[in-house]
Parts: C-alpha cells; sequence; structure tokens
C-alpha cells in the first residue's frame, strides 16, 4: 500500500483542500523531471506530445469522457477561467450559480461581470437541507430568460453536498441553458462518467481525492463547444484545435499530468468503489462523534446521495470567534482541520480519506471542539 508523508504529530482532517500526494507517486514525478533536465529539449519537444496523449487516453477513460474533449489543465479554477472567457457573454446575459459555490469561483465572475456587464445570479440553496430535490427547485426558480449559462458544483466545497447534477443539467437542457459543472472534489469521491452526465463543461481535480501530484487537473468541453473554448494564455496551438491548444500553453513542468496514469492505478489498486465507500464511512461515523459532542443538529439526513467523503457540521458558537478557535485547534490541539464562516454561521468541515484517516481522529476532533465551545472546566 502507498506512503504517505503527512507529519504524524498532526491530526490531518482536511483532505479536501490539500490531500497528501503518496511517497510512490512523488517517486515516478521526480523520475520524470530528471528525465526532463537531462534532456529539456528531447523531453519537452519530441515526448511531450506522446506522453500529453497517453495521459489523455487513461484520464478519458477513468472519467468516461470523450479524449478529443479532455484536456488538461494545473487546477479547476483555471478550467473555469477558460470556460468564461471564451464564452459570448454580454450585459444583457445572466450567469446562473448557487451560494454555495467556491469563492475563487464566484470571483472569476464578479471579474467578468466587471469588465463585461454580465450579471451574477445565486440560487439560495437552503443549508440546512432535507432532501436534494430542494437543489433543483432552488435552481429552477432562478432562471430567468436572461440566463445564458448555469454553474454548479458537483461537491459543494463549503458545505461539502452532493447537487444532483443529472436534475439540474436536465432542467438547464429544457430551457435551452449550458452548463458548467464544478467538479472539483469528484474524482476518487464518487464516480463520474461523464457520457452519462453530459454537461457542456466539467472541470475537476487529479490532485485532491485522486492524490496525483499537485497542478493536475482536467477541463472537458462538450463537442458543439469545442471551436468556442480557448486556454487563458494563447500560444502556439491557436486555431488548431482543443487538444493542441491546452496542450502546449508555454513552458511549464507538465510531470504532475504525466502521473495521471499511475494516479488512477493507485486509486484502484487501493479498491476504486469500495475505497471511495470507506471514506464516506470515516465521515458518517465522524460527524454523528462532534454532532453529539456538541448538542448540535446536522445539517442534513444521513442520505449518501447527499454528502461522500466530506461532512459539513455546524458549530455552537459565533462567527467571530471562528479565527480564535481555528487557531486554538492547530495550534495548541495539533488538528488540521477547515472551520470556515458560511452564510453568517460557523462550521466545521471533516473529510475521510481512507488512505490515512482513522476513526479514533473524530474523536480527538469531537473532544477538542467539545472542550472548547461547551465545556466550562
Amino acid at each position: 500500500m502507498p506512503t504517505y508523508l503527512l507529519d504524524p504529530s498532526v491530526c490531518f482532517l482536511n483532505h479536501g483542500s490539500f490531500g497528501s500526494t503518496p511517497k510512490e507517486l512523488l517517486e515516478t514525478q521526480q523520475s520524470l523531471r530528471m528525465a526532463m533536465e537531462r534532456e529539456p529539449v528531447d523531453f519537452l519537444m519530441r515526448e511531450y506530445a506522446p506522453r500529453w496523449e497517453a495521459s489523455i487516453d487513461a484520464v478519458s477513460e477513468f472519467l468516461g469522457s470523450d479524449r478529443e474533449g479532455t484536456v488538461f489543465v494545473p487546477n479547476a479554477t483555471t478550467g473555469v477561467n477558460a470556460v468564461i472567457s471564451s464564452l459570448d457573454l454580454g450585459p444583457e446575459d445572466q450567469i446562473l450559480t448557487t451560494n454555495h459555490r467556491y469563492d475563487a469561483v464566484r470571483n472569476t465572475f464578479e471579474y467578468a461581470a466587471n469588465r463585461r456587464g454580465i450579471e451574477v445570479v445565486e440560487a439560495r440553496v437552503p443549508f440546512p437541507i432535507e432532501d436534494p430535490s430542494a437543489i433543483v427547485e432552488a435552481v429552477s426558480r432562478a432562471i430567468t430568460p436572461r440566463t445564458k449559462l448555469l454553474v454548479v458544483d458537483q461537491i459543494s466545497s463549503p458545505t461539502a453536498l452532493i447537487f444532483p447534477i443529472d436534475a439540474l443539467i436536465a432542467v438547464a437542457r429544457s430551457h435551452g441553458i449550458p452548463v458548467l459543472v464544478d467538479g472539483a472534489h469528484a474524482p476518487g469521491q464518487v464516480e463520474v462518467n461523464l457520457r452519462e452526465m453530459a454537461p457542456d463543461f466539467w472541470v475537476g481535480n487529479l490532485h485532491k481525492w485522486m492524490c496525483a501530484p499537485k497542478g493536475a487537473a482536467v477541463l472537458y468541453v462538450g463537442e458543439p463547444w469545442r471551436d468556442q473554448i480557448h486556454p487563458t494564455t494563447i500560444s502556439h496551438g491557436f486555431g488548431k484545435g482543443l487538444h493542441q491548444e491546452f496542450g502546449w500553453t508555454g513552458t511549464q513542468d507538465p510531470t504532475a499530468w504525466f502521473c495521471a496514469e499511475e494516479a488512477i492505478a493507485l486509486h484502484r489498486a487501493q479498491g476504486g468503489a469500495q475505497f471511495r465507500a470507506d471514506h464516506h464511512s470515516l465521515v458518517q461515523a465522524g460527524r454523528g462523534v462532534i454532532a453529539r459532542a456538541l448538542g448540535v443538529d446536522l445539517p442534513h439526513p444521513d442520505d449518501p446521495r447527499m454528502y461522500g467523503s466530506m461532512a459539513t457540521i455546524p458549530l455552537p458558537c459565533t462567527a467571530d470567534h471562528v479565527p480564535v478557535l481555528f487557531d486554538a485547534i492547530r495550534h495548541q490541539d495539533g488538528i488540521e482541520v477547515p472551520i470556515l464562516v458560511w452564510d453568517q454561521r460557523p462550521w466545521v468541515r471533516i473529510s475521510g480519506f481512507a488512505g490515512y484517516n482513522q476513526a479514533h481522529q473524530y474523536e480527538r476532533l469531537a473532544d477538542a471542539l467539545r472542550r472548547r465551545l461547551i465545556s466550562n472546566d
């Protein structure tokens, strides 16, 4: 089994932000880097294209995508930026998203709004929430004749909700609206089949739950849009098709992408679907332990359609207490976990990664939170 290099003195419960790439994959990446430095021109001008295409073959097979619409980007945010900057949207147009969107993605929309006069609309999805249908209802109500793009999370970052993507795409299709799915957290946390999902655009990270080296992410573009979408950096491939344009955007270290096939093989060797189910089991138990310790209600039912390898739990304190609490939990209790303010309320978001997390770690977090928020000892 793989070797993870986490500091043993830290109780690490934040795989969702940045997971640990195993030693074996880092060694593969380093061997690629050494090959690149032994003969940089040979590696970057002669070997690069076949390595890139072979990696795309592996990734498109894993994601169930059309390889011709599948390209690498450094991260999901870069993919979102490529789509937004390429689409012909102007002052009469609206981008519809939700209040659960990732803040960096919201900033991308604001930048486009400021430069091009696009209006950004957020459907307010309730949280706490009882059923995935509430997500579909909230988005449906927010659609207007001016809605020209729907951008939704596959798994939301702040609330860890799995969105009912198939139903949301169906609603958008019925209105003739293209859909960009932010699947940053999806690969390695849930099964992804892009042929079945059929989004217009999809982005996802391989350096989160797939544990590839940092800088490995994917953009998928549906067939009707492939001549319209361009990378944020225009280089030699301009006008030569999606693969040519995204395949080379200037000199950079491509070795994280070239580790994708091995990352996929490692994920499968660890159990694939069962490995993902083990992540969920850790979080399923952990969120209950924390909620009971704090005497709070969980924000959604124990429904596997609604959460996977992460869960967000409310905290019984005020929002202004969050910075102090986070500092104490991290630096005094030695626990790495996001404590955040979302929708003006404080929350803790736990992750479960069966490669290195264990049940007692959630008990340790629950005890630390209880002592700092409930106990008067």
